[in-house]
């Protein structure tokens, strides 16, 4: 089994499960990516679906092909005060050096934190 990035460790990211059709991340946030507001802060969310979309598209590669962000558009419709958070993503299209995936964030009752569109560049191996 492959181990587990420093990164994904620190941001609280486990993949639920992933496949050709879609990912689902877990994110339990650490504390200290909450707001003085008792929110999740923005950036952790962005780099839950900046991770979410990538493990979707590494699932239509091969393991030695890389990823890398583009772009990432996320539009956010409510403040996450949960600290436990869900990215579904999937593959929108995949060609020979882009793809393009999206997702959606929510709680674990299922209300929708953000929706996100990104743009990754791939070289091939």
């Amino acid at each position: 089994m492959k181990r587990v990035p420093a990164f994904m460790k620190l941001l609280g990211l486990r993949i639920e499960h992933a496949d050709r059709e879609g990912a689902l991340l877990r994110m339990k946030v650490p504390d200290a990516l909450m707001t003085p507001f008792g929110q999740v802060h923005g950036g952790a969310i962005a780099a839950l679906f900046d991770t979410g979309l990538a493990i979707a598209i590494a699932r239509h590669v091969a393991p030695a092909d890389r990823i890398a962000t583009h772009n990432l558009n996320v539009a956010f419709a409510a403040f996450a005060h949960e600290q436990l958070l869900f990215c579904r993503a999937r593959v929108v299209s995949l060609r020979r050096s882009v793809a393009v995936a999206e997702g959606e964030v929510v709680t674990e009752a299922g209300a929708l934190v953000a929706k996100a569109v990104g743009t990754f560049g791939l070289r091939r191996s």
